[in-house]
């Protein structure tokens, strides 16, 4: 057991338990915004292909007053899609530094990276691709050891995890550099919102395999902060019968 920890079992079980909590609720919310990003970019798409191929785009519905109110809409609704993905982003580096904190005050060497190096590997360019990578399967593998289970030959979720969230960064990113002039050119247009839907979808991947993540390595950590109150004694409430660890 570590001597070089900060904070309590109990701080650590509300954190998590906190930080995983907003996770989910921001995750739920961007994750429907998502959806409908999709479905929008999918029909900007479909009326590109109409005016491509005919030169109109009559009986698409694009001249409606529905559309020119979602349309005038669109900046708001895209603001705020971009708080509640930063605030995600935001919870799930809390819940990262948390968890790392939690292994290695049960056992130093689980985590190969610091707390705070830890969420930088996740931040810093280039560097995220391994580093976010061996901190997620760190944590995996400190989470199957508590339970006593084998630990996955290859790591499924951190490896997805990394994918997803590179292809939503860099199809965002050939979007937002991308100069739109509505439906002057329909085929670029076209490509564009196909592009940009497909980067919403990876979005929407990232979340899943992120929350299905959390939830696998969830039972070892609670085993891990029972472990932990135990060392503590008397210094820290019992964690035992105490629900606040649960999501």
């Amino acid at each position: 057991m570590s001597k070089g920890r900060h904070l309590s079992a109990r701080s650590l079980a509300l954190g998590l338990t906190g930080a995983r909590r907003a996770w989910n609720v921001c995750a739920w919310l961007s994750g429907l915004m998502l959806i409908v990003s999709v479905g929008f970019y999918l029909y900007i798409g479909f009326v590109s292909y109409v005016i491509e191929q005919t030169g109109s785009a009559f009986r698409t519905g694009v001249e409606s007053e529905l559309f020119q109110v979602i349309l005038t809409a669109s900046g708001v609704f895209d603001l705020c899609l971009i708080v509640l993905v930063v605030l995600t982003i935001l919870f799930f580096l809390r819940w990262i530094w948390l968890s790392v904190t939690l292994a290695r005050a049960v056992r130093r060497q689980s985590v190969r990276y610091s707390p705070w190096v830890a969420v930088a590997g996740f931040l810093v360019p280039i560097a995220n691709l391994w580093m976010s990578l061996f901190t997620l399967v760190d944590l995996e593998a400190f989470s199957a050891t508590q339970e006593t289970r084998p630990v996955s030959a290859f790591p499924w979720y951190p490896a997805g995890i990394v994918l997803s969230g590179s292809l939503a960064y860099g199809l965002g990113q050939i979007v937002s550099i991308t100069p739109v002039d509505g439906f002057a050119d329909p085929a670029a247009s076209q490509m564009l919102m196909q592009v940009a839907a497909a980067g919403s979808i990876a979005h929407l991947v990232l979340l899943m395999l992120t929350h299905a993540y959390m939830r696998m390595v969830l039972p070892g950590q609670e085993l891990a902060l029972v472990e932990l109150t135990e060392a503590e004694g008397p210094v820290s409430a019992a964690f035992n019968g105490d629900d606040s660890a649960r999501p």
